[in-house]
């Protein structure tokens, strides 16, 4: 039986975002998050004792400031040339030639597979033919798996290809491809980059195709497990794929349910027993939350008042603290209404309605005129000190911002569901 490693986008250093760094704690584990992610890989390749690893793309983020990402990188990779574990690896649109200038010497054990044509690796003592292609330039739009050659015979191919297939919401098209394009290859198994999600399942079984996801999330949009997978072949068959977790820093959505609490002392505690409940199913990591509040609540006017939601926010951010210095809140977000569905609808209409007057005004010149008039006024009465038009544009300028301010505000307290 021989095993192998699969992974992609690991982006070594990038920094990741989404979190105001509030503490040394927090910093320190922000800034490592994407090392220790390499570090538990190579760690995990070494207590499995894989015969090699695949990087589809993306091992960094781009131009180094220094050479210390490249040396620290290879001196993880020099972990695995001690036990005589090859690594291959493909660059992708972040680490592509064109967006990397700088050179560093990798271990003997460490190959890069050409940019410039597809290439193909052969593993005579595992009975392996390894085959892909990396980026040249930040932005290929060419279908790259087209022109991969077909497979070897007798042995077990392996495609790897930094690639947006047929396209993705969240990712830039590159190194377009289609699942046929990748079937005609008659290749084994096709280990993907650049989709930072995992499948849960592979995208096709025969051949087996599939994205291992990044080792580590970045930010709220990267929520979830984070990993590599390793696969087992016999022979010229795959065994089996297993998922295995390599993230230090986990970022969670937490939906809090407040239908039934009857005050804001009840909706702070269900919190705080969320988060905890939460993070203690990760044990071992840090947490990052995005708390959201739903239901139809009898405390939605106070989660609703702008005042109150600094005391809250700051009593939520105390709450995840006492519950470990390591679990962060990246954001917190409501979205009750009222407890009642007739106050529920009556606000919609009502809001509705005030909606609908807003509209008017905006396109009316007139009306638009009239307001001006009424706020100039007080505008006239406000000193330099507290606001500048010169430096934040006219009243004129000034005036569709402060609307739509006025009637988001006017929304919020009404508990009217955005139309």
């Amino acid at each position: 039986m021989t095993k192998f490693l699969h992974t992609a986008d690991l982006h070594i250093d990038s920094p990741l975002r989404g979190l105001a760094l509030r503490d040394e704690t927090m910093m320190r584990t922000v800034q490592r998050a994407t090392r220790t992610a390499l570090e538990r890989i190579i760690d995990l390749a070494l207590k499995e004792k894989v015969a090699f690893v695949l990087i589809a793309g993306d091992l960094f983020d781009g131009e180094w400031k220094d050479m210390h990402s490249g040396q620290w990188a290879a001196g993880q990779f020099r972990r695995l040339d001690e036990a005589g574990i090859g690594v291959y690896y493909i660059r992708g649109n972040h680490d592509a030639v064109s967006q990397i200038q700088r050179k560093i010497r990798w271990p003997d054990n460490v190959v890069e597979l050409s940019h410039d044509k597809p290439d193909t690796i052969i593993l005579e003592d595992y009975g392996v033919a390894i085959h892909g292609q990396g980026f040249a330039d930040q932005k290929v739009e060419l279908d790259l798996a087209a022109r991969y050659p077909a497979r070897v015979p007798g042995m077990f191919n392996i495609g790897m290809l930094h690639t947006s297939l047929t396209g993705s919401e969240q990712h830039d098209t590159y190194a377009p491809t289609s699942l046929e394009v990748l079937k005609s290859k008659a290749y084994d198994y096709w280990g993907l980059g650049h989709i930072h999600l995992r499948n849960a399942e592979p995208l096709c079984v025969e051949p087996y195709v599939t994205y291992s996801g990044n080792p580590q999330g970045r930010h709220i949009r990267e929520a979830g497990d984070k990993g590599c997978l390793i696969g087992e072949i016999e022979g010229e068959t795959l065994k089996g794929v297993t998922f295995h977790p390599t993230d230090t820093l986990r970022w969670q959505e937490l939906i809090v349910d407040v239908s039934e609490d009857k005050s804001l002392d009840a909706v702070l505690a269900k919190a705080g027993q969320a988060i905890q409940a939460q993070h203690a199913r990760h044990a071992g990591l840090s947490s990052a939350f995005r708390l959201t509040f739903q239901g139809a609540s009898k405390v939605h006017e106070e989660l609703s008042d702008l005042i109150r939601r600094a005391e809250i926010h700051q009593q939520i951010f105390a709450a995840a603290e006492s519950v470990d210095d390591e679990v962060w809140i990246e954001k917190i977000r409501f979205e009750t209404r009222p407890a009642s569905e007739a106050t529920a609808r009556d606000a919609h209409e009502l809001w509705q309605a005030i909606a609908q007057q807003f509209e008017q005004v905006q396109v009316s010149s007139e009306a638009t005129q009239q307001m001006q008039d009424l706020v100039k006024p007080v505008l006239d009465k406000v000193t330099a000190a507290h606001i500048n038009l010169s430096e934040e544009g006219t009243l004129e300028q000034r005036m569709p911002q402060w609307m739509e301010a006025a009637k988001q505000l006017l929304r919020s307290r009404l508990g009217a569901q955005e139309s």
